[in-house]
């Protein structure tokens, strides 16, 4: 019975530990470095030549977060990222960094995003 309650004890703690961290949009700023999990609606997306953005929190350029993901990785997705996921209410799970004083997650994996 003790070794099912270390073992049991010992998974529970492993997976506490392996868990995100879920925050709101507006919160990123002070979890740069950390990985996160947000949820919030899209306002705004940007299809460009290297690059697709996805604001949260508000609109281009009011936008709390930006999802970027590299133009090496949107081969990974079903289609364009800028287009299939406007609209709709997503959860992103990343790294928050900083990039000319906006906060963003670069995705480079599709399974980072979930749709809600």
């Amino acid at each position: 019975m003790k070794k099912l309650f270390v073992i049991l004890l010992l998974t529970s703690l492993s997976y506490a530990s392996k868990s995100q961290t879920l925050i709101l949009t507006k919160d990123a700023a002070q979890y740069v470095g950390k990985t996160v999990t947000i949820c919030d609606s899209v306002y705004s997306t940007k299809a460009l030549e290297k690059i697709s953005l996805i604001n949260l929190g508000g609109a281009y350029p009011k936008e709390l977060l930006t999802i970027a993901i590299n133009k090496a990785d949107i081969s990974k997705f079903s289609s364009e990222p800028a287009t299939m996921y406007l609209g709709n209410n997503i959860c992103i799970t990343g790294i928050v960094s900083e990039f000319k004083g906006k906060y963003q997650i670069v995705v480079t994996e599709p399974k980072q995003i979930v749709v809600k």
